[in-house]
């Protein structure tokens, strides 16, 4: 169907709609009237349940925050340690190759797990 001729038939049909109703208007003005008071309890409903939802997830993203500061400090300090003891133990060659069996990573990262698995 063209959109033009779905347009037409929606503008019949809203014409249709306000011709019947002229008949019936304190009857419609009653319908409207009863259904405010439903329509504000589901919008009532949903705020409450949506903006519950929001401090929810404010607090979960605080906590989170909280606890991945914690975490990024313990990450921090073992690495420091990890790095003043590998540091100590053996000097890293230039690039990303391990000391003891000479293969290389793209990462140092990379590198310290394969020292820490294989040579420890």
């Amino acid at each position: 169907m063209h959109p033009a001729l779905k347009i037409l038939v929606g503008a019949l049909m809203v014409t249709l709609g306000v011709y019947s109703t002229l008949g019936f208007w304190p009857e419609v003005l009653t319908f409207v009237k009863a259904g405010i008071g439903p329509l504000l309890v589901l919008v009532g409903a949903f705020i409450v349940w949506l903006e519950s939802d929001e401090l929810k997830m404010r607090r979960e993203q605080k906590e989170s925050s909280q606890t991945d500061g914690m975490q990024r400090q313990f990450t921090e300090a073992i690495e420091g340690e990890t790095n003043e003891g590998v540091e100590q133990a053996q000097p890293v060659q230039e690039g990303n190759t391990c000391t003891e069996c000479g293969k290389t990573f793209d990462t140092e990262r990379g590198m310290h797990i394969h020292q820490a698995q294989k040579h420890e």
